[in-house]
């Protein structure tokens, strides 16, 4: 009889962590990229190329130098400064080239959070995985509109994910939810102001 007690919080776990596995950052972020280029009408190169130079390359320069940066006894944060430099070229190409809209405020909306996060890990440990999937959610809506609300759910959803799992605390996770509206809300004013 002990075992079946124990059954739905293994099962609640499991969720959890399989949740959080399908929605990681890199591929929110990958689909916001795809999304925006297609809304711009840059056709499949011209959206490869954005993904490329978004989220392909600074993220294996992120995830690639992890042991680099251990081994000589650099911060963490640094390789996040680092993917930040990227996005902040990424967004002035954008720019100068230029991107039709949503591409540049999308990457300087992904730049903002990410510098969020850099800025904010110093003394919280921040959920990238809500703050993404935060500004994901409201970018979508923003974008093709109301019908798509119902992807509000998913947010709550993480947070409870990364919390059950140990992975942050319910603070750090609301915080990350925060760190995605406010992320959201520059995207915004960038889309208001060009």
């Amino acid at each position: 009889m002990k075992t079946t007690e124990h059954r739905p919080a293994a099962q609640l776990s499991s969720a959890a962590s399989w949740y959080s596995k399908i929605l990681p950052p890199a591929l929110v972020l990958a689909v916001l990229i795809i999304a925006a280029g297609i809304q711009a009408g840059l056709g499949p190169v011209g959206v490869l190329l954005l993904l490329a130079g978004v989220v392909v390359v600074p993220g294996a320069i992120y995830k690639g130098t992890k042991g680099l940066f251990r081994r000589r006894g650099i911060p963490d944060r640094w390789r996040a400064a680092l993917v930040a430099a990227l996005m902040l070229a990424g967004a002035v190409v954008c720019y100068l080239l230029p991107v039709a809209s949503p591409v540049p405020e999308t990457v300087t909306g992904l730049l903002l959070g990410n510098l969020g996060l850099v800025f904010f890990r110093r003394w919280l440990n921040v959920s990238a995985h809500v703050s993404v999937l935060t500004f994901g959610v409201l970018w979508v809506i923003a974008t093709y509109g109301a019908g798509w609300a119902w992807l509000l759910i998913l947010s709550p959803l993480m947070i409870f994910s990364r919390v059950s799992l140990g992975e942050h605390s319910l603070r750090e996770a609301l915080s990350g939810a925060a760190l995605g509206l406010a992320t959201f809300c520059c995207f915004l004013a960038v889309m208001t102001w060009s």
